[in-house]
C-alpha cells in the first residue's frame, strides 16, 4: 500500500515525537487509529483555474 501524507494537528509519538504543524508520512494502516483527533489527511495545494492574465508592462496612452 502507498504512504500517505498526514498533517499533525496533536503532539504524539510514533517513531519519533511529532509536534503539532508538521507533516508525517505513513501507511494508513499504521495510523488509522490517529485520523480522526490527532492527524489529518494533507490535501494538494489546488492550482488557480481561471488565473488572469498579467498587464502589459508598456500601456499605450
Amino acid at each position: 500500500m502507498a504512504k500517505k501524507t498526514y498533517n499533525v494537528i496533536r503532539p504524539h509519538q510514533g517513531d519519533r515525537w511529532y509536534e503539532q504543524g508538521e507533516t508525517r508520512e505513513a501507511e494508513p494502516v499504521d495510523v488509522k487509529h490517529l485520523v480522526p483527533g490527532t492527524l489529518v489527511l494533507a490535501k494538494a495545494e489546488p492550482t488557480p483555474q481561471n488565473k488572469a492574465a498579467p498587464a502589459p508592462k508598456n500601456k499605450a496612452r
